[in-house]
């Protein structure tokens, strides 16, 4: 290799580290663009067995929500519903949230806006697969989308 390659492949490795973010924390199969036609599926993996003690806490544990892009609706407003997965297959909502005010933005997961949840305690343990429902709260929700970054048990 050349003096006249390395600046090639350090652009590839620069490439190559500001791609690889783009998919930490999207597990296969995760549909993370929600519209009020479909919602995003995603999964939030299971806390680390060293933070198992903070287990414990009065608190229990939470699920955070990562939105890393909104695009309102073209009349009217919207709202995310988040629900949860149980063991049996069933849903159980767990949270709702609203983007304040209702504003167009895009972010990477550094300043993605976050929404925390209590976890039923039945769904602690383990994985957990969520879904985030985009429901019009006042006209009909056309053209609204919601980027979902990411998901963690906390």
């Amino acid at each position: 290799m050349g003096d006249r390659d390395l600046p090639m492949m350090m652009g590839a490795g620069c490439v190559l580290a500001l791609l690889a973010p783009l998919g930490a924390g999207a597990a296969e199969g995760d549909q993370l663009r929600a519209t009020i036609d479909r919602p995003a599926v995603l999964t939030a993996p299971a806390r680390a067995p060293e933070s198992a003690a903070a287990d414990q806490s009065a608190q229990g544990q939470r699920v955070v929500v990562y939105v890393t892009g909104f695009q309102p609706a073209n009349e009217g407003s919207v709202q995310a519903v988040v629900k949860a997965q149980k063991p049996d297959g069933t849903e159980q909502e767990i949270g709702r949230f609203g983007i304040f005010p209702q504003a167009e933005f895009k972010s990477d997961q550094s300043g993605a806006q976050r929404y925390s949840f209590p976890l039923p305690k039945e769904l602690a343990g383990g994985p957990v697969k969520l879904e985030v429902d985009l429901v019009p709260t006042r006209g009909k929700g056309e053209g609204a989308h919601l980027e979902v970054g990411r998901a963690e048990i906390q």
